[in-house]
């Protein structure tokens, strides 16, 4: 982590030090906003996770600003200066202005009431001070003006210092309870930052998860925030620190026990070419332990679909046939019966992640089968060679396939005396020959 910047007044008050900070595809649509707010009735701030991310000395990316009136107009009004989309959420009072790929979102000041936890909140406008009192964290809690007669970093809820003190704070008691997906993000920012939550963070952070609080959040929103957590740079982090706090655990029992998550961080290295950055390894790492019931218990409470199923239940799965698959005697077309519905890189996963060396040496020999799983022979090729017509075909098929796997023929000629060979000794069983 970088420390935060000294001189924020020099950083307020100088435009390029906020413009250096963004990237190429923002620039146009923060330049353009600049000049528009000149003019605007109403004053515009940066506000949020960009301003903290600069205050910290990284680029910023998303852009966020709030506007002391409507952001709606003024987004329009923006897309037909840049001729770019504006995107309005009236229910909302928010808008995107898009441009070659890129984006800022603009926000009507407001304040938010939550009518039951977990709900969505109910808006209405207001100025600067409540948009910031509503937010998330301190850190998050800080705005940069556009023009207007405010000047300097508006911070009034000590964001700064807390930043400097590498703090995740709350700014009112309740607010895990307005919205129980900060509990997500509040893990979140303490582990990418290498920051410790405040000791009534944390308390508020323990009441809410005894409290069961998220089982007021849709599936759908809880799934989005297991998504963000694995596409945070040490996902294992923010994952080992949510189970230590009891909060996969409220979600679903046993969800995160184990360190199946950090053999994986340990493993990952040597599979990226492979499998990249994507959510499937640390699923697959935390539902490996769970039983049965409780994955499929998992797989309803985060409304998954059909793929993140898949994950869930094939791993699962495959902890369940050690014994069968740790035979170091196993024969690859067995090995090829046992597993060839599960999806390669879940086997790839769970071959690095489970505790028998002989089961993960048969994963890997399956993995390095794949090539030969299909005989060269088809079904027309053998009723050519005299196989009758009907389900004799589809188990020929079959024995060709595992006579390859076991490398007990190698071409398209040895199976085709193979085939003629049974046909052969079928006709003389009948009493033909």
């Amino acid at each position: 982590m970088n420390p935060p910047a000294d001189d924020l007044r020099l950083f307020a008050g100088a435009p390029s030090a906020i413009e250096e900070s963004i990237g190429d595809g923002h620039l146009a649509l923060f330049t353009a906003l600049k000049e528009l707010a000149k003019s605007y009735h109403s004053p515009v701030y940066l506000v949020g996770g960009p301003v903290r991310d600069r205050l910290m000395g990284w680029q910023m990316r998303d852009l966020d600003f709030v506007v002391e009136g409507d952001a709606p107009s003024l987004a329009r009004s923006l897309a037909q200066r840049v001729y770019g989309r504006a995107i309005v959420h009236s229910r909302f009072r928010t808008a995107r202005v898009e441009l070659d790929g890129s984006g800022i979102d603009l926000v009507t000041a407001r304040k938010e009431v939550y009518p039951t936890p977990g709900a969505l909140p109910v808006v209405e406008p207001s100025l600067l001070w409540d948009d910031l009192a509503r937010r998330d964290f301190t850190m998050n809690a800080m705005a940069l003006p556009l023009d207007g007669d405010v000047e300097g970093l508006v911070d009034l809820f000590d964001g700064m210092e807390d930043l400097r003190c590498g703090i995740v704070r709350t700014l009112y008691a309740n607010s895990f309870g307005d919205d129980p997906t900060r509990l997500f993000r509040a893990v979140r920012y303490e582990q990418r930052f290498d920051f410790t939550l405040s000791d009534e963070t944390l308390d508020q952070f323990l009441v809410a998860v005894e409290g069961r609080i998220c089982d007021t959040v849709s599936g759908d929103r809880l799934r989005h925030e297991f998504e963000l957590m694995f596409l945070e740079p040490c996902p294992e982090k923010a994952l080992v620190r949510a189970t230590e706090l009891g909060l996969l655990w409220s979600i679903v029992p046993g969800l995160g026990q184990g360190d199946w998550v950090s053999r994986w961080a340990k493993s990952k290295e040597g599979y990226e070419s492979e499998l990249g950055a994507e959510w499937r390894p640390w699923l697959a790492a935390l539902a490996y332990p769970l039983s049965p019931a409780d994955g499929e218990a998992l797989v309803r409470r985060l409304n998954m679909p059909r793929r993140w199923a898949e994950v869930v239940r094939s791993s699962i799965e495959l902890r369940s046939m050690e014994t069968s698959l740790a035979d170091a005697g196993l024969p690859i077309s067995a090995l090829v019966r046992l597993l060839e519905r599960h999806h390669a890189k879940t086997i790839r996963i769970v071959s690095s992640i489970c505790d028998s060396p002989d089961m993960a040496r048969n994963l890997n020999r399956y993995l390095e089968s794949e090539d030969n799983l299909k005989p060269a022979l088809k079904g027309g090729d053998l009723l050519e060679l005299g196989v009758p017509s009907g389900p004799l075909v589809g188990k020929t098929l079959a024995d060709l396939r595992d006579l390859r796997l076991d490398r007990r023929i190698s071409s398209e000629e040895e199976e085709r005396q193979w085939v003629k060979g049974m046909v052969a000794s079928r006709i003389c069983a009948s009493g033909y020959g």
